[in-house]
């Protein structure tokens, strides 16, 4: 069984948050890539797919390593992140 984990996701060049359910055991550079991929289907494109964003938690504003998983980053359930 794979647990989710529920992140919320601020992209400042939106203006738009999102929650996400995220299973626990996916690497944050997926995540990031899925992310950019959905924001730009969204925008209809307006928001270009490009490989130099990052994940930053907002209460502490950590950069998350892309090699690392949710649970080995300890974001939990709740965590609030931007992409950056």
């Amino acid at each position: 069984m794979n647990r989710k984990i529920l992140i919320e996701v601020y992209i400042p060049e939106l203006d738009i948050s999102y929650d996400l359910f995220i299973p626990a055991s996916k690497k944050i550079g997926n995540i990031i890539l899925n992310i950019v991929k959905g924001a730009s289907e969204l925008t209809q494109g307006a928001y270009p797919i490009s490989n130099n964003h990052a994940l930053m938690n907002s209460d502490t504003c950590e950069f998350y390593n892309p090699d690392l998983n949710l649970k080995e980053a300890k974001i939990f359930n709740g965590t609030k992140l931007i992409l950056i």
